[in-house]
C-alpha cells in the first residue's frame, strides 16, 4: 500500500498579540494530495488560565471551520493565512509523518497531540500524566519486586523509549522485548479516551517495528464502558495479548508470565 505524507505545524493561542504568553491548542496537517485538517487537543480548558473570557465552544468549532476557509488555497498560502488568524499562530517549523490509511493517520495525529499539545513545553517528565490503571499496575509490579530502572537486568521499567516521540508505559527484556500498554476507560471523557486508545495502538505498533519478535500486551480497565468493544477491536490489532483489568484470571496469567521473565514469581491474585 502506498504511503501518503502529511506535514503539520503546532497551532497556538496568543490572547495578547504583543506578549509571548501562549498555549498550544492543536496541530494543522497539510495533506500531500491537497487539503488541510485541523486537530485540537481534548483539554481546551487550559486556555482559560491565560484567557479567562475565551469561548471554548467557538474555539472547538474552528476544527471544522478553519479548513473550509483555506480549502481553495495551496499549502503555502493556507499556512500563511493561519499564521495570522486572529489570536492564533502556526509554528514556522513543520513536522511530517507518513501513513497508509485513515486509521494510521489518526494514530499519528494522536501521538503528535500527546507530545506537542497535551504535554507541557518545559518538561514532559514533570507532568507525565498517568491513569489510575497505570498507577495500580505500577504498585503491583513494585510490590512483587519487578520494578526497576535497568531493562537489561530483567527488570520492568517505566517509560521505556521505543523510537522518536514514542515511549512504552512498561517494558522488560529477557532476550525478547516485552511492552505493556494500559487503557483506562473509567472516565467520562470519551473524546480523550478515543485519542488515548489511538496513542496506545501506535505505541504497540512502534514496539512491533522496534522488534518483530516483541511480546505486546494491552490491559484495559472499565468493564462497563460503552467504548470497551471498540477499544478491544483497535488494540487487539496491535498487540498479541489483550487483558481485562477486572478479570483476575487475565491478570494472574500476566503476572505469572512476568514472574517467569524476571525470574521472580509472585503470589497470584485471589479469584
Amino acid at each position: 500500500m502506498n504511503k501518503r505524507i502529511a506535514q503539520y505545524g503546532v497551532l497556538s493561542h496568543y490572547p495578547r498579540p504583543h506578549r509571548t504568553e501562549h498555549v498550544h491548542i492543536g496541530i494543522v496537517c497539510f495533506i500531500d494530495e491537497g487539503g488541510v485538517r485541523v486537530h485540537l487537543g481534548e483539554d481546551l480548558k487550559k486556555l482559560r488560565s491565560i484567557d479567562p473570557t475565551v469561548d471554548l465552544e467557538a474555539v472547538r468549532s474552528w476544527e471544522l471551520g478553519l479548513p473550509r476557509l483555506v480549502c481553495n488555497m495551496d499549502a503555502e498560502a493556507a499556512a500563511g493565512f493561519i499564521r495570522s488568524f486572529g489570536q492564533w499562530t502556526l509554528s514556522s517549523s513543520m513536522g511530517r509523518f507518513s501513513y497508509a490509511s485513515e486509521e494510521e493517520y489518526l494514530l499519528r495525529v494522536a501521538l503528535a497531540l500527546r507530545n506537542l499539545v497535551a504535554a507541557p513545553q518545559k518538561s514532559l517528565r514533570e507532568r507525565y500524566e498517568v491513569s489510575r490503571l497505570h498507577v495500580d499496575l505500577k504498585i503491583a509490579f513494585n510490590s512483587k519486586g519487578w520494578l526497576g530502572k535497568d531493562i537489561l537486568k530483567h527488570e520492568v521499567v517505566e517509560r521505556h523509549p521505543l523510537g522518536p516521540m514514542t515511549t512504552a508505559e512498561f517494558a522488560m527484556q529477557n532476550g525478547q522485548l516485552h511492552v505493556i500498554e494500559t487503557l483506562d476507560l473509567r472516565t467520562s471523557n470519551a473524546y480523550a479516551k478515543k485519542n488515548d486508545a489511538r496513542s496506545k495502538a501506535l505505541t504497540l505498533d512502534m514496539a512491533r517495528k522496534a522488534s518483530e519478535s516483541s511480546a505486546r500486551f494491552a490491559i484495559i480497565a472499565g468493564i462497563d464502558s460503552p467504548l470497551l468493544g471498540d477499544a478491544k477491536d483497535l488494540l487487539g490489532g496491535y498487540c498479541e495479548t489483550l487483558l481485562q483489568w477486572e478479570n483476575a484470571r487475565d491478570m494472574n496469567d500476566l503476572f505469572a508470565h512476568i514472574g517467569r521473565v524476571t525470574g521472580r514469581p509472585g503470589l497470584p491474585i485471589p479469584t
